[in-house]
């Protein structure tokens, strides 16, 4: 039996693990809400927009994560292996047959046990890879393993447009895109209606549609310290302003209003989006933005409703800055 001092000095422990040990559970319980409806507004985005994408990829409402990616630890999500099913989106094809907490042991003819880590990236990631060559208008073959019993699975997909979509756990008001991932930060998905989200996610999207980041990387300009000065600002400029153009094609093509973006750009949340006083010198103002799509909605989309195939912005993406 332990002596009073060390009996009171492991209560004492055991007091301060447990919020500690809760307050990681609440956090991670609050970030998977947040991936589960960034993927709910994202999976309606990729798909309704497939025919603007040149890169395509099976949309079937399952989140995935893997063990390396909790540095803490979170060994009750893997209990089945180390690439695990974390949420999926209700109502989805992945939501009729998959469970959280089914571990992912092949996609299609890959086997996961032999994926490695690519650079930095998580093991996730490369599951994420696999996933994306897979035929893009399924069905998805898996192999799962469910409290310990491997089977196999079919799930039904829909083409989308080719994105690694995620919550990045980040309190920042912004989100960022680099034409294979599309992150929008916890701080700004937390602050935000669906609607005010579905416009952040679009306008990533759009650079992603449009390809920018591959355009920017061909034309040398810095996205760095740089990306404030010069020629480096003014392409910078240039991509933003024709995302937000996008924008309002992306949200029109899956039955959004488009008209929500302006709207985002002149509340209170999307003037802390843009900076403020300390607004980027890339960035035109929130205001500047609104009007901007505005003229972008009564120019090409007068009813205001999808389906459009904005082909002035799309050329954009075969012809030199």
């Amino acid at each position: 039996m332990p002596t009073l001092p060390r009996l009171i000095l492991a209560l004492a422990l055991i007091a301060c693990a447990t919020p500690a040990a809760a307050q990681q559970t609440r956090t991670l319980s609050s970030l998977q809400q947040q991936d589960v409806r960034l993927a709910t507004i994202a999976d309606r985005l990729l798909t309704a927009n497939d025919h603007l994408c040149r890169q395509h990829m099976p949309i079937t409402g399952m989140i995935l994560h893997s063990s390396d990616q909790y540095p803490k630890g979170n060994p009750s999500a893997f209990t089945n292996g180390r690439i695990a099913v974390s949420t999926l989106v209700p109502g989805s094809p992945a939501a009729a047959v998959l469970a959280p907490g089914d571990a992912i042991a092949a996609i299609g003819t890959t086997a996961t046990s032999g994926m490695q880590r690519v650079d930095d990236a998580p093991l996730r990631d490369t599951a994420f890879d696999a996933l994306a060559v897979q035929p893009a208008a399924g069905p998805l073959a898996l192999t799962i393993v469910r409290n310990g019993r491997e089977q196999a699975v079919t799930v039904p997909a829909t083409s989308g447009c080719k994105a690694l979509v995620e919550i990045r756990a980040e309190n920042a008001l912004n989100g960022r895109s680099d034409g294979r991932v599309i992150q929008i930060n916890y701080g700004l998905a937390v602050a935000s209606t669906d609607d005010q989200l579905a416009v952040a996610f679009a306008h990533e999207m759009a650079h992603l549609v449009l390809e920018h980041r591959r355009r920017l990387s061909t034309a040398g300009v810095d996205k760095g310290f740089f990306g404030e000065f010069g020629k480096n600002q003014s392409l910078n400029r240039t991509v933003e302003v024709e995302a937000d153009r996008m924008t309002a094609h992306l949200l029109a093509n899956a039955g959004y209003d488009p008209r929500i973006a302006p709207a985002f750009w002149r509340s209170s949340l999307g003037g802390r989006v843009s900076g403020g006083l300390f607004r980027s010198r890339v960035y035109p103002s929130s205001d500047a933005r609104a009007q901007l799509i505005e003229r972008e909605i009564a120019d090409y989309l007068g009813g205001g409703s999808g389906p459009s195939y904005p082909g002035h912005l799309l050329d954009r993406r075969d012809a030199p800055f």
